[in-house]
């Protein structure tokens, strides 16, 4: 199995520690948590994640499509979008940077590897 890099964007302590064990279990690396989308980039900038679980919703001014959006400015990495919320109008506008995913809430580490297995092979 390919160890990823992954970031991990979530403004729920709980749910983001329990995706970062689970992914850990998998095999694969955090090299980060962030609660706003200014932290997620400065995380995504220093650390360079493969992969990034983007909250929708986020502490601070910046939601995680607008976030997703600067780091695809400089960077490559998949971003699997996860949400809560079931409008239409927050999917359209994720949709349209062509993420890996898009998931509604809960997610887990099988749900993550499914959408990641034809990209990388994991």
């Amino acid at each position: 199995m390919q160890n990823l890099k992954f970031l991990i964007v979530e403004d729920e302590s709980l749910v983001a520690f329990q995706l970062k064990k689970g992914l850990t279990r998998a095999g694969h690396t955090v090299c980060g948590m962030a609660a706003s989308g200014e932290q997620a980039l400065a995380v995504a900038r220093e650390e360079n994640p493969q992969v990034i679980l983007m909250d929708i919703n986020l502490l601070g001014a910046m939601d995680g499509i607008e976030a997703a959006r600067q780091i695809s400015k400089f960077l490559s990495a998949s971003i699997i979008f996860t949400t809560g919320y079931a409008d239409s109008g927050l999917k359209e506008r994720a949709m349209a940077l062509h993420p890996a995913a898009y998931l509604s809430k809960p997610v887990d580490v099988p749900q993550i590897s499914a959408v990641l297995e034809p990209i990388y092979g994991v």
